[in-house]
């Protein structure tokens, strides 16, 4: 466990001091080979497919016809509810959602039917020619009173409600010498991926389908799959693709479905690949959260009372739904502070605005903007430092968790502080005071890897010799920009003493092994498990078998670069053993759970914590009203570094990603319809509006540490949104709650302020 002493902090990026910038052997590329099963490149007779989606957010189907679609040139197959051959039902969490539905639509972009054509402008013209009688129904657009409509799915609206409760909450208000009360609301943000969704169904001799496709889980894709396609579970394999961004977006069935039963039915492969329009209407998004916050402390700034009453508007379906509701309330309790009583409660609704589901943060981030805005809060009524406010309040690393679980931090929460208030982003900015105001504030967060609150969550890998002579390290992971190839690579090497040219990283591989779900940033955690588990084993196995082949005991050889040593001379290299080895003896594997709370007998939460402080500097236009954010500063306590350019392409990726959330993004419905349908409404940041970014990395990990690697993906985005809004209050006295930031409603405040 981390002392209470200060920590060692290295600077990333372009901040770096000499010996650890991007120019040094610290940055140096591993240039290792990452690989994706091969034999399915050439997909002779490849047909496109294309979806139809509704035009109502609401609507009983009446009839769908067609008739004329099947006549359409070039034509091959077009699919309707009655084609599916299992079940018409997929979800994560609850299989609410209809591949196609049957009677009724709930949101504008539910699929109604598919067609498969030789050209995608056969498809869509098929399309067209379907002819579909709606009878619309009364629309469920307000989450706050989506309870009292009309239900949406069998049960009502109400898919989930939860509550979290600590002590006396109304005995501990009555006791507070202030008390704050706020209500916040963040917005329906797009994953805005550089690819869309898609993929292909491919038919086999034997009746199964294997798909290649972006996605986030192949193995539990395809078990949701054999089940649609009424198959055995081994009749179907997913073959995870290297994918251009998911975000959680991939991480729900998304063309898979409606491809693999065109693909049965045409006994041909068949691609869906969804354009940017249909990507913005049909694809899922981050949940809108309403929340309104009560938080109350004594007169020296001691956090007293809590109360958390938010509503999660989770659109038409549930995806994962339950589970982001879960996160969100675990992260309103304030994780990284003391609270005396706290009554935290959240409801998940139905609605027809669209659907929600997992999105980087996971409602952790949602719930963070609250939690560090009431802190700004107090501390504003109280006359005291932000900063301070914090101080006072932040647990130790030997207290338990805000739900009384055993939690694991790499340093101590003030650490984390007192580097944040050491930030060069504190010093007064050299601008003429006229148009631009400006102002520098900051926020703190906590992110918890896995999937958490005892669900199931395991992982394996397998690590061989390849015919060429190569280590082949196998995961069931995918690959959508998170840098994980070259993190295991860098890994394999460090320990082999190898080069990246050894090294081959096969990814979703449908036969390999099963790592489980490529989310809840738990990917670093295992691989860094998994990797200490079977290396030892596969480097005896490799020497035993170099012994046989060169005489020389087992115990004198060596790994190293390209392959055995004895005495500092390379004896065989892996070529030559896989030439004359026997493949099967030098393979290894394993498996392991994802850690959890030892002794824990009902887990809670998640154990791996992780921490991340977030300094920003703004500026405001006068004259406009319009955010320009020029300096991020991160301070992250999240284990060690094992690959720092991928370590900072994530904190600082997700940090921008938190800038759209906060500035530009949001997805609005009005009448259960979505109102942007291209990246020319949907407007997230570009390289013009990436603010300048350091992460200084305090790592406190000790050697004998069990967990020593956590999974940075979700923390970058944490605390990026309360910290620059406190930054606008301190540019400008007024304070936003509601996100994205209207640049004329701030005008408006900035001009009231004024005028005062």
């Amino acid at each position: 466990m981390a002392s209470d002493t200060p920590g060692r902090v290295v600077t990333l990026g372009a901040d770096a001091p000499d010996g650890g910038g991007p120019s040094s052997d610290l940055y140096r590329r591993i240039e290792g080979r990452l690989t994706y099963p091969t034999g399915l490149t050439d997909t002779p007779g490849l047909l496109q497919g294309a979806i139809l989606r509704s035009e109502y957010a609401h609507a009983r189907l009446l009839r769908v016809d067609t008739t004329r679609a099947r006549a359409m040139p070039g034509v091959h197959a077009v699919v309707t509810a009655d084609d599916v051959p299992g079940l018409n039902r997929f979800g994560i969490v609850v299989r609410d959602q209809p591949v196609f539905c049957e009677d009724r639509v709930r949101y504008e972009g539910d699929a109604i039917a598919a067609v498969a054509a030789d050209t995608r402008a056969q498809a869509r013209a098929a399309l067209a020619a379907i002819e579909v009688e709606y009878e619309p129904l009364s629309l469920v657009t307000d989450p706050m009173t989506a309870e009292q409509q009309l239900p949406l799915h069998e049960g009502g609206n109400l898919l989930a409600q939860e509550a979290f409760h600590r002590g006396d909450p109304e005995q501990a208000f009555a006791a507070c010498a202030v008390v704050v009360e706020h209500e916040y609301q963040t917005p329906r943000q797009m994953h805005a991926f550089m690819e869309t969704e898609g993929g292909i169904a491919i038919p086999d001799d034997a009746g199964g389908v294997h798909f290649r496709v972006g996605c986030q889980s192949g193995h539990r894709d395809a078990e949701q799959l054999a089940d649609i396609l009424a198959l055995a579970p081994g009749q179907v394999t997913v073959e995870a693709m290297a994918t251009g961004g998911a975000f959680g977006g991939k991480d729900e069935l998304t063309v898979q479905p409606a491809a693999g039963i065109l693909a049965l039915k045409t006994g041909r492969a068949v691609m869906i690949h969804l354009d940017r329009f249909e990507s913005c209407r049909a694809g899922m998004k981050r949940h809108p959260v309403a929340v309104r916050m009560t938080t109350g402390c004594d007169a020296d700034g001691r956090l007293l009372a809590h109360r958390v009453e938010a509503v999660l508007d989770t659109g038409a379906y549930a995806s994962l739904g339950p589970a982001v509701l879960e996160n969100f309330l675990d992260h309103a309790t304030a994780l990284l502070y003391r609270i005396g009583a706290y009554a935290v409660s959240g409801r998940l609704v139905y609605t027809n605005n669209g659907v929600c589901g997992a999105f980087r943060g996971f409602g952790g981030n949602q719930a963070t903007f609250a939690v560090e805005s009431q802190l700004d809060a107090l501390a504003r009524e109280l006359g005291l430092c932000p900063r301070e406010l914090r101080r006072i309040n932040l647990r130790s690393v030997d207290e338990p968790g805000s739900r009384h679980q055993p939690v694991r931090w790499t340093a101590p929460p003030a650490e984390v502080l007192r580097q944040a208030q050491a930030s060069p982003l504190w010093s007064p900015e050299t601008v003429p005071r006229g148009r631009w105001l400006t102002g520098t504030g900051m926020a703190m967060g906590a992110q918890g890897n896995g999937l958490g609150d005892g669900l199931p969550d395991a992982g394996g890998g397998r690590i061989s010799l390849s015919r060429e002579g190569r280590i082949r390290v196998e995961f069931g992971f995918s690959d959508y920009g998170q840098n994980i190839g070259e993190a295991i690579t860098h890994s394999v090497c460090a320990v082999l003493g190898s080069q990246g040219s050894d090294v081959e990283v096969m990814l979703g591989n449908p036969r390999g092994p099963d790592s489980g779900p490529t989310s809840a940033s738990r990917s670093s955690v295992l691989v860094h498990g998994v990797l200490a588990r079977m290396l030892p084993r596969w480097m005896d196995a490799v020497r035993r078998q170099a012994a046989e082949l060169t005489g020389y005991p087992g115990e004198d050889l060596a790994h190293g670069p390209g392959g055995v040593f004895h005495q500092g001379r390379q004896v065989l290299s892996y070529r030559e053993l896989a030439d004359n080895g026997r493949p099967d003896a030098m393979v290894a594997d394993a498996r392991q759970d994802f850690p959890v709370a030892p002794e824990q007998d009902h887990p809670v939460g998640r154990y791996l914590q992780l921490q991340i402080a977030t300094v920003a500097r703004v500026r405001v236009d006068r004259l406009t009203g319009r955010v320009r954010v020029t300096d991020l500063h991160h301070i992250t306590a999240a284990g060690r570094v094992i690959y720092p350019p991928g370590y900072l392409g994530q904190i600082e990726g997700a940090a921008v990603m938190g800038l759209g959330m906060t500035l530009t993004e949001d997805m609005p419905a009005e009448d259960g319809q979505l109102r942007r349908d291209n990246l020319d409404q949907y407007l997230i940041p570009t390289f013009h509006d990436a603010p300048a970014q350091r992460v200084d990395v305090l790592d406190e990990t000790p050697d004998d540490d069990p967990f020593p690697v956590r999974g940075v993906g979700e923390l970058g985005i944490e605390a990026v949104a309360p910290a620059i809004t406190s930054a606008i209050e301190a540019a400008t006295g007024v304070r936003i709650r509601t996100l994205p930031v209207d640049p004329g409603v701030l005008l408006t405040a900035i001009h009231t302020r004024e005028a005062v």
